[in-house]
């Protein structure tokens, strides 16, 4: 089971949009170009110092975590990983996060409008009203 650090919540759309953050599992050379940059003689990304300043506390390493919710229903989620900040929620400033609000609350539209497609199909017994 993983843990998330909440970032920020808010009331978008009528959705409560959630903004979290867990550790990324992927290693650092996976995801950043440490070949050699040929102008400068030394890599793109230093990621054995990165994962030194990951380790320290320096740095945060992590995958972002939107939700929209509806009454405590998850009707949509994103996650987009590999993020090195110094602070995580920088993200909340920097336009990553309001882009991914953006995109959940469009998947959350969506989805509700699949379930009302579907109850609409659903035979009730007016009575019990």
């Amino acid at each position: 089971m993983r843990y998330y650090d909440t970032l920020a919540e808010y009331t978008r759309a009528g959705f409560d949009i959630i903004v979290d953050k867990t550790w990324e599992d992927l290693p650092l050379k996976d995801l950043f170009d440490t070949s050699t940059d040929p102008d400068t003689g030394r890599p793109y990304y230093d990621v054995e110092q990165m994962a030194r300043d990951i380790d320290a506390g320096r740095l945060d390493y992590f995958v972002l975590r939107v939700r929209a919710m509806y009454e405590d229903v998850e009707l949509a989620v994103n996650y987009v990983g590999g993020f090195v900040y110094e602070d995580a929620a920088e993200v909340l400033r920097d336009g990553v996060a309001e882009d991914m609000i953006a995109e959940t609350i469009e998947d959350a539209k969506k989805r509700v409008t699949q379930i009302l497609e579907g109850l609409s199909k659903i035979p009730v017994d007016k009575s019990l009203v």
